[in-house]
C-alpha cells in the first residue's frame, strides 16, 4: 500500500509518517515485500534498459507533451522527435532551504538512533525536482541520502538513470554511478561512469559521452571524454580528454575543449568555413568567438588563402548604459600575393545613440582599400560592392513638438574606382540640415513644412571638369536652401476619396562660378579661368488635386474598382543657371503618374500642367486570396516641360502624352503568384516591363522566375535586360538543392550562378555551394575581366559551436520568399 505526506525538510516528513502508529501498519509481508520488489525491479528493467530509457523521454514531435514544449527544442524541427523530459527546463526550482515536498513509498521505516529507510517505488517530489529508486537510506540527521535500484533525479529539463546515487538533501549535491542522462534545453544525452552534481548548476560526468543526435545504436556524432564539465550557469560545457566519434570512426582528439549548451554567449571556437576559389585557391577560417562582458565581445577570424597569404578579420559588438550602442568590423591582409603585394584593408564603424526620448544620433564610416576588396576577400556571399562607400553622422529629432521632425547630417562618400573622375564623384554634404513639420488633421485639413538646408562640396583636382566644359561655367562647391509649405484637405469617406493641395516652393542657391576659356597662342592650347560668387533664387507655386472613388461589390467574391484622377499646375521658371547638386530622373511607374514631381532631389522646381487617369481592379475570392489586381493609367500634358537637369528639352519632355502603365498580378492559389508590369512611351514603344513568377510548396520547395527590361532612355533609365531564376527543392528526408542564376541578355553573360546542397538535422547540418559571379563594379564586356569562382562548405555539428550560415544568408537575399519557406522547412 502507498503512503504520502508533505514535509519541510525531510525528517519531519519521516516523523509524521511514523508517529502515532506502528511501523508493521506500513510494512508489507517479508514475502509480500520480496514479491513487490522483484515485480518492480522487472518492470523497471523492461521499462528502463539502456536505449529504452532514452527512448521512453523522446517522443514524435506531434505528440501534445511535444508540441507544448516546441519552442523549447529550437532544434527538433529537423528531427523525428523531441525531448521531453518529467519537468520542462524553465520550471523554477523552489531553494532547498524552502522547498516543501512530497514522498510516497511502498513501504517505510524510522530509526531515530540510525538510517531510515524507504523502500518499493519512491517517489520524492519538490517543485521543480524529482527523485525515484527502489530504496532510500536516509542518514539519522535526515541530510544524507543514499539511493539504490534504478535510481531516476529529474531537474529544470534534466533527468538521470543511475544504478546508486549519494546525495545531499539540503545542497543538492550528489554523486551517480554508471549513468544514462538527458539534457532537454541542449537536445543532448548521453551515458556517464559516474555523474556528479557538485552544486544546483554544475554537474561533473567522469568517463562519458555525448550527443545532441537522435537517440540509436550509432548516433551520427558523439563525443567521448574522461570529464564532461556541464555549467547550467554559465550554459558552456568543458571536457577533458576527448575524442569525437563520426558513426564509430574516431576523427579527432583534443586535451581539451569547450562547447555550449544553450543559446547564451560565451567564448569559444566557433564553426570553421573552408573552401576553394579560381582567384585564391584553398580558404579556411576559423573564427573565435571573445564573451569579453555582458555588454561587448568580439569576433576574431584568422584566414587563410592560398595563393594571397595569412589574413586577419575581426568584429567588436558594444552596449552601453548611457551611450549607445554599435559595432566596428573589418579585416587586413598584409601584402596580397595577388594584387602586387599591395597591403589590403577595411573598417567599418557603425553606431546608434538614443540620447532621450527626442534625440539620436547614427554614426556610419566605410572604408576599402580598393575596389575589389569585397569581391576578393569578402568571405561572406552576400557582401556586394558599392562604388561609393558612405560617411556620415546624424543628429536626429523627434517626438519632442508634435508633427515636428528634424535632421542634422554630415555625409561624405568614398570613392572605390580612382579611375572616375572628380567631376562625377557624388557631393560631400558639409553639412545638411532637414527639417518636417506637420500639423492638422489627417482626415481633414492639414499643414506641413519642408527645409532643405545644405552645403555641398565637392574637390576638383584632376582638371576633369574643365575638360568636359570647355568654355562653360560650372559650380563645383555651393549652398542650397530649400522650402516648401503646404495647406491640404483630405477629404476621406469609405467610398472615396478628394484632396486638394496648395504648396508654395522655394530654392535659394549660393555657389562658385568658374569659367574656363580655351584659347590657341601660337598654336598651342592655353586656358584662363575666372572665379566668382553667385546667388540664384526662385519661388514656385504648385497646385494639385487627387481625387476618386471606391466601387465594392459584395458576392461569392469582393470586387472593387476605383478610379482616379490627378491633376497639377505649376509655373515655368527659368532655372537653367542653377548647379544640379544631388538631383536625378524619377523612374517611370504607376504611382509616378500621380506625382507632380518629376526629379528626385531639390535642386530643381519642376513646372507642370499635366493630368493623369488610372483605373484598379481587384477580385478576392471566399478565403481572401486576391485572385486578380489589374491597374493601368496614363498622363495627359497641356505643355511642354521646360525645366530639365542638363537645361535641354527632348522628345519625351514634349510629348503630350504618355503610354499606358500597366500593373497586373494573381493569386493563383496560395501557393503560386505571378504579376507583371509594362509602361509603354507616346509613339508605342515599350520603356520598361517585367514578368515574375513565385510558388512556394507545402513540403520546403520554392520556385522564382523573373524577366526584367528596362530600354535606354537619354538622362533619363539605363538599359538593363536579364532574367532571374532561383530554386530550393527539397530531395530526400532532410536533403534540398537548392540553385540561383542571374543572366544578362544585354551583354550575354551570367552575372551570377549559385549551386549548392544542404542537409540539416538535429545533431548535425552540411552545405556545399558552387558559386560564380562578377564584381559589382566590373565590365563585362572587357575579356580581360573573369567571373570569380569559388567553392564553399559549412560543417556544423549542433551543440558544439555556432553557425556561420552563409548559405542561408545568401539565399536569403538573393532568393525572394527564402525566409518564409525556411521556417516552414524547419517546422515540417
Amino acid at each position: 500500500m502507498k503512503h504520502q505526506f508533505k514535509f519541510n525538510p525531510l525528517a519531519t516528513a519521516i516523523l509524521t509518517l511514523l508517529c502515532g502508529s506502528s511501523v508493521s501498519s506500513y510494512a508489507a509481508s517479508p514475502a509480500t515485500a520480496e514479491n513487490d520488489a522483484e515485480q518492480l525491479k522487472q518492470t523497471i528493467s523492461e521499462a528502463y534498459p539502456g536505449q529504452s530509457f532514452f527512448e521512453k523521454y523522446y517522443v514524435d514531435k506531434s505528440a501534445p507533451e511535444a508540441q507544448q514544449r516546441q519552442g523549447l527544442h529550437p532544434n527538433a524541427a529537423y528531427c523525428q522527435g523531441a525531448w521531453v523530459t518529467p519537468i520542462a527546463p524553465d520550471a523554477a526550482a523552489v531553494p532547498a532551504d524552502q522547498a516543501t515536498s512530497t514522498v510516497t513509498a511502498d513501504y517505510g521505516h524510522f530509526d531515530p538512533n540510525g538510517d531510515s529507510i524507504l523502500e518499493g517505488n519512491v517517489v520524492i517530489d519538490q517543485q521543480g525536482r524529482q527523485i525515484r529508486a527502489d530504496q532510500i537510506q536516509i542518514d539519522k540527521t535526515q541530510t544524507f541520502a543514499k539511493a539504490s535500484g534504478n535510481v531516476q533525479m529529474a531537474q529544470s529539463g534534466l533527468i538521470s538513470q543511475s544504478d546508486s546515487i549519494n546525495y545531499n538533501l539540503k545542497t543538492q549535491q550528489g554523486d551517480l554511478n554508471n549513468s544514462l542522462y538527458i539534457s532537454e534545453q541542449s537536445n543532448a544525452h548521453g551515458t556517464a561512469e559516474k555523474i556528479a552534481r557538485t552544486s544546483g548548476q554544475t554537474v561533473e560526468l567522469e568517463n562519458a559521452t555525448y550527443s545532441t543526435c537522435p537517440p540509436g545504436e550509432t548516433p551520427t556524432w558523439k563525443i567521448k571524454a574522461d570529464k564532461i564539465k556541464l555549467n547550467q550557469e554559465t550554459g558552456r560545457g568543458e571536457t577533458t580528454g576527448t575524442k569525437l566519434y563520426v558513426k564509430n570512426v574516431p576523427v579527432m582528439a583534443v586535451p581539451y575543449f569547450n562547447f555550449p549548451i544553450d543559446d547564451r554567449r560565451t567564448t569559444g571556437i566557433l564553426s570553421p568555413s573552408f573552401g576553394f576559389t579560381n582567384d585564391g585557391g584553398v580558404e579556411l577560417a576559423v573564427p573565435v568567438y571573445l564573451n569579453l562582458a555582458p555588454n561587448y565581445d568580439a569576433t576574431l577570424t584568422p584566414r587563410f588563402i592560398g595563393d594571397r597569404g595569412p589574413m586577419m578579420e575581426g568584429e567588436f559588438r558594444f552596449l552601453t548604459e548611457n551611450f549607445g550602442e554599435g559595432m566596428v568590423w573589418g579585416g587586413y591582409l598584409p601584402s596580397d600575393k595577388k594584387y602586387d603585394k599591395q597591403d589590403r584593408k577595411d573598417l567599418h564603424v557603425l553606431h546608434k545613440w538614443d540620447l532621450n526620448d527626442q534625440f539620436s544620433t547614427n554614426l556610419d564610416f566605410n572604408y576599402a582599400s580598393d575596389k575589389d576588396y569585397f569581391t576578393d576577400l569578402n568571405n561572406n556571399p552576400n557582401s556586394k560592392t558599392d562604388l561609393n562607400l558612405r560617411r556620415a553622422w546624424e543628429l536626429n529629432y523627434k517626438n519632442g513638438i508634435p508633427g515636428l521632425k528634424a535632421q542634422l547630417k554630415v555625409e561624405d562618400f568614398q570613392t572605390l574606382d580612382k579611375t572616375v573622375r572628380d567631376e562625377d564623384r557624388p557631393y560631400a554634404r558639409l553639412p545638411q540640415f532637414l527639417l518636417n513639420y506637420k500639423h492638422g488633421n489627417p482626415i481633414g485639413l492639414q499643414y506641413e513644412f519642408n527645409n532643405d538646408t545644405a552645403y555641398f562640396k565637392k574637390d576638383i583636382t584632376d582638371y576633369s571638369a574643365y575638360a568636359s566644359n570647355q568654355n562653360r561655367t560650372f559650380e563645383p562647391s555651393g549652398t542650397r536652401i530649400y522650402n516648401d509649405f503646404t495647406v491640404r484637405y483630405n477629404h476621406l469617406t469609405p467610398w472615396s476619396f478628394v484632396i486638394p493641395q496648395v504648396s508654395v516652393r522655394n530654392v535659394n542657391t549660393f555657389f562658385d562660378k568658374n569659367t574656363v576659356q580655351y584659347y590657341q597662342n601660337n598654336g598651342a592650347t592655353d586656358t584662363a579661368s575666372t572665379s566668382s560668387d553667385e546667388t540664384k533664387s526662385i519661388v514656385v507655386p504648385q497646385f494639385t488635386l487627387d481625387a476618386g472613388l471606391i466601387f465594392e461589390k459584395q458576392g461569392k467574391y469582393l470586387q472593387t474598382l476605383t478610379p482616379r484622377a490627378f491633376y497639377a499646375y505649376a509655373p515655368y521658371r527659368d532655372q537653367s543657371s542653377h548647379p544640379n547638386f544631388d538631383s536625378t530622373t524619377a523612374s517611370i511607374s504607376y504611382d509616378q503618374l500621380f506625382s507632380p514631381y518629376r526629379f528626385y532631389g531639390h535642386d530643381r522646381l519642376e513646372d507642370n500642367n499635366f493630368a493623369s487617369f488610372g483605373l484598379s481592379y481587384s477580385l478576392f475570392d471566399e478565403i481572401g486570396l486576391e485572385r486578380l489586381k489589374a491597374s493601368v493609367g496614363q498622363s495627359y500634358y497641356f505643355e511642354d516641360r521646360r525645366v530639365t537637369l542638363n537645361n535641354a528639352a527632348d522628345e519625351f519632355d514634349r510629348e503630350r502624352h504618355t503610354g499606358p502603365v500597366i500593373n497586373l498580378s494573381s493569386q493563383l492559389s496560395e501557393n503560386f503568384r505571378v504579376s507583371a508590369n509594362g509602361a509603354w512611351m507616346a509613339n508605342g514603344d515599350n520603356a520598361q516591363r517585367d514578368v515574375q513568377m513565385y510558388y512556394t510548396g507545402e513540403k520546403g520547395n520554392l520556385y522564382n522566375l523573373g524577366y526584367f527590361n528596362r530600354r535606354y532612355l537619354a538622362n533619363r533609365q539605363d538599359s538593363y535586360d536579364q532574367v532571374v531564376a532561383s530554386f530550393i527543392q527539397p530531395v530526400h528526408n532532410n536533403w534540398r538543392l537548392v540553385g540561383h542564376a542571374q543572366y544578362d541578355l544585354d551583354n550575354n553573360v551570367a552575372r551570377e550562378y549559385l549551386l549548392g546542397v544542404n542537409y540539416e538535422s538535429c545533431c548535425w547540418g552540411v552545405s556545399v555551394y558552387g558559386r560564380s559571379y562578377f564584381n559589382d563594379l566590373d565590365n563585362v564586356n572587357d575579356d580581360s575581366v573573369k567571373p570569380k569562382r569559388a567553392i564553399m562548405a559549412e560543417f556544423t555539428l549542433k551543440g558544439l559551436g555556432g553557425f556561420n550560415n552563409k548559405l542561408s544568408s545568401l539565399l536569403e537575399n538573393r532568393v525572394l520568399g527564402f525566409n518564409n519557406i525556411n521556417q516552414n522547412w524547419t517546422e515540417r
